[in-house]
This record gives C-alpha cells, sequence and structure tokens, in this order.
C-alpha cells in the first residue's frame, strides 16, 4: 500500500532578474538544469517550471526531475498591513 506524503527540499539558487534571461541559460546548460521562474500573485509564491514573463519576481535554475510547479512560502502579512495583498 502506498501513501502521498510531502517532502520539502532546500536548494541554495541564483535569482537571476527577468533581464538576465541568457546568464540562467548558461547556467541551466552549465549545471544540466531546468529554467523555473518564481511567480506571485497576492502573498502567493510558487516556483514553474520554463520562461514566462507574467507575474514573474526572477528565474533561478534547479535539478532536473521535479514537478512542474513547486509552492513556497507565502509573503508575511504585517501589522501595518494585515490584509494589503489578499
Amino acid at each position: 500500500m502506498s501513501i502521498k506524503q510531502n517532502i520539502y527540499l532546500n536548494f541554495d539558487v541564483v535569482v537571476f532578474n527577468t533581464d538576465e534571461v541568457e546568464e540562467a541559460r548558461q547556467l541551466a546548460k552549465e549545471l544540466n538544469g531546468v529554467l523555473y521562474c518564481w511567480k506571485t500573485s497576492g502573498i502567493s509564491n510558487w516556483l514553474e517550471m520554463g520562461l514566462s514573463m507574467t507575474d514573474v519576481l526572477g528565474i533561478v535554475v534547479l535539478p532536473r526531475g521535479l514537478p512542474e510547479q513547486i509552492d513556497m512560502l507565502d509573503d508575511e502579512v504585517t501589522d501595518d498591513q494585515p490584509n494589503a495583498l489578499i
């Protein structure tokens, strides 16, 4: 019998600005990695495989074989902005 289990992995990555696509591609080639876009909407953050310029904060290179979308921690809401981003 199998069960579904979430695992959490930590990677040290370079976050490239959206105008540094060529540098990110070069690193992906050197590391045999894959480009992911760091996307955001409201307080939510996630990594999405491939290149896109919609709601993108930056570009990272990750190892091959990971899911097409990877959830990241959401932004914290501060006391002075309790519902500003929701």
